[in-house]
């Protein structure tokens, strides 16, 4: 049941990425011919008084066609409508919408997500690392951090942010129902993030109880909270491709589809806050993603229109072509390594160390 939630996040993000070419396109006075989610055979199809809409076979990516949208493609005497017709920045905009709406719609999701609630660890203690700065504080497992330098803490991560960048911690704790104030004075640690990099934060000694508290925020301050989101994968994301292509990370934890409908799925186990804040991180892979420079994607197109912009005339359409092939064995490529990983990842059973050891002798 919850596999479906994971299809159905995919499918919703591709949605919206076509939605805004389409819009655009429809405002910017293009017409759009088919308006397709899915590729490969029509599962079945709508036919307005100008677009056709459709629903493909293979969900993993979708496309607006549109009237014209060869270079030259464009008959003389019927311009009306075309999209090559049109000038450059219109053409730039129109492709540009694709990536916008997504990051746009993770805003949004963000912003509900913290509007009806979303799970969280609570900053509760769970253990003291002994000669830590907490356990010399006599912080105690159980203990509930209300406040730290007068600023409240509703959840552990929080509570990390304020502990990373602050040098002198004055708690308040909440101890057998009593408040109590507690000062700390954090030590410096250097550790690799996520993305590998070293970086030096500061540390007091303590690991979370496990306890899940509900975040909920107002109206305005969730919508604070989902551009602050936002901007904060998207600068995640980006340093996370550089990781992976400098080789910080393994190209082993690149995942496909299998992976994104494994992940949304335990998402929505969790609840709705927590699938709409996977669908928002996808949304966001997905509008980057559309941006990088490689031909047949939206930033191959956007890299194509800027050189036009610049010369005062469009790449030669022999050049565009041979380009596009090279980008789309670029992306067969990346998506044969990544239905690789998903297949290895969940299908083939890993190989135990006492099996390893075996072999080996």
């Amino acid at each position: 049941m919850y596999i479906l939630y994971g299809i159905l996040a995919l499918i919703i993000m591709i949605i919206i990425h076509e939605f805004g070419h389409f819009i655009v396109a429809v405002l910017s006075g293009v017409k759009v011919e088919r308006f397709s989610i899915g590729f490969g055979p029509v599962l079945f199809k709508k036919q307005t008084k100008i677009t056709e809409f459709a629903f493909s076979a293979i969900p993993l990516g979708g496309y607006v066609k549109m009237k014209g949208e060869e270079p030259n493609s464009v008959d003389e005497n019927d311009k009306e409508g075309a999209f090559y017709a049109q000038n450059v920045y219109k053409r730039m905009l129109i492709v540009f919408a694709g990536p916008f709406f997504n990051i746009l719609s993770a805003v949004f999701f963000f912003a509900v997500a913290y509007y009806i609630g979303i799970q969280a660890l609570a900053p509760q203690v769970g253990k003291v690392i002994k000669d830590s700065p907490a356990y010399y504080a006599h912080l105690q497992p159980k203990d509930k951090i209300i406040k730290i330098n007068n600023i409240s803490v509703g959840t552990w991560e929080d509570m990390s942010k304020i502990i990373k960048t602050n040098d002198n911690l004055n708690l308040v704790i909440k101890r057998d129902g009593k408040l109590m104030n507690l000062h700390i004075k954090p030590k410096s640690e250097i550790v690799k993030n996520l993305l590998g990099y070293k970086e030096k934060i500061n540390v007091i000694g303590i690991l979370p109880s496990g306890e899940t508290t509900i975040v909920k925020y107002p109206l305005f301050k969730s919508l604070y909270a989902g551009i602050e989101k936002t901007v904060y994968i998207i600068k995640v994301t980006l340093e996370g491709i550089v990781s992976l292509i400098a080789g910080l990370i393994p190209s082993s934890e690149v995942g496909g589809p299998i992976m994104i409908v494994d992940i949304a799925s335990k998402a929505a186990q969790a609840g709705l806050g927590s699938f709409l804040i996977f669908a928002s991180i996808i949304s966001i892979n997905l509008g980057l993603l559309n941006l990088f420079p490689i031909p047949v994607l939206d930033g191959g197109h956007l890299m194509f229109f800027t050189i036009e912009a610049i010369r005062k005339k469009p790449v030669s359409e022999k050049f565009q072509i041979a380009a596009q092939k090279i980008g789309i064995g670029l992306l067969i490529a990346l998506m044969i390594f990544a239905f690789y990983n998903d297949i290895k990842r969940f299908f083939i059973p890993k190989t135990t160390s006492t099996t390893q050891s075996v072999i080996k002798k």
